[in-house]
């Protein structure tokens, strides 16, 4: 698109300044010609009309991260992933955000859930730095995969704990409490003791409590399946509980599983 066409779209604009597609169309034009501050300009006037628009936010974030304010850029996206945190779009610029300012742990935690949402992604920066790292901790060969109705992803990992480096103790607790209990219920039943129950695993993104946990599948050959806030959480009274229900129940008709 020539000057002259920018032009027009900037007077069409004057005559109808409130027209919200249309100077979100300029602010996109823009950054097509990689004209990274007026777009910025253009994607604030978007938002100063229409606060709720991801597009305008988005496009202001890649603006951000186009001049290198790379900060500036993850306080959007960060406001975006609560809106909606299945995009990949918003993840895969909040992971090269997080890793232009060396922010390694942030941008691989980010990285890992984009892959997790999408394992077909690709994007040279990240993968180059990353995508040795997210296939062990998060595919590592998994044997079966199904998602059902509701968008539940249930794997069966082909991993286990020679797959996890350290945390010993960690596997040791869980081993004792989860996979013997399992391995050897008729043992547990003739003690009088209960087999299943649950771990709480905690630490900050990126330390390794999806892996650990997809591996704690793998070695008591179950199903495994991941819940994000975002499966359960609904603006309905009620429906929040009936959609955690809905989860156990669809993990007890996998028996063995692990949902983490």
């Amino acid at each position: 698109m020539s000057s002259d066409q920018i032009e027009n779209l900037r007077e069409a604009l004057h005559h109808s300044p409130d027209n919200v597609p249309l100077r979100l169309h300029l602010a996109d034009t823009l950054m097509k010609l990689l004209r990274y501050e007026e777009a910025e300009v253009e994607y604030k006037k978007v938002l100063q009309q229409a606060g709720s628009n991801r597009k305008g936010k988005l496009g202001l974030a890649k603006a951000f991260f186009h001049q290198e304010k790379y900060t500036a850029a993850i306080v959007i996206l960060e406001e975006l992933l609560e809106l909606d945190p299945r995009e990949t779009d918003y993840h895969r610029l909040l992971a090269k955000s997080f890793f232009r300012l060396d922010r390694k742990a942030e941008a691989r935690a980010a990285y890992q859930e984009l892959v997790r949402l999408d394992p077909s992604i690709q994007d040279d920066e990240l993968d180059a730095a990353f995508r040795g790292f997210a296939t062990g901790a998060i595919d590592a060969g998994a044997e079966d995969d199904t998602t059902d109705e509701d968008g539940i992803r249930a794997t069966r990992p082909a991993i286990n704990f020679n797959h996890v480096g350290g945390m010993q103790r960690v596997k040791e607790e869980i081993e004792l409490k989860i996979i013997k209990p399992l391995q050897h219920a008729e043992l547990y039943a003739a003690y009088g003791k209960k087999i299943g129950g649950g771990i709480l695993l905690y630490g900050p993104p990126g330390c390794g409590k999806t892996h650990l946990a997809r591996a704690t599948a793998g070695e008591i050959e179950a199903n495994f399946i991941s819940v994000g806030i975002s499966d359960i959480l609904d603006m309905w009274i009620g429906s929040s509980e009936k959609n955690l229900h809905a989860i156990f129940e669809r993990a007890r008709a996998q028996t063995p599983c692990v949902i983490f």
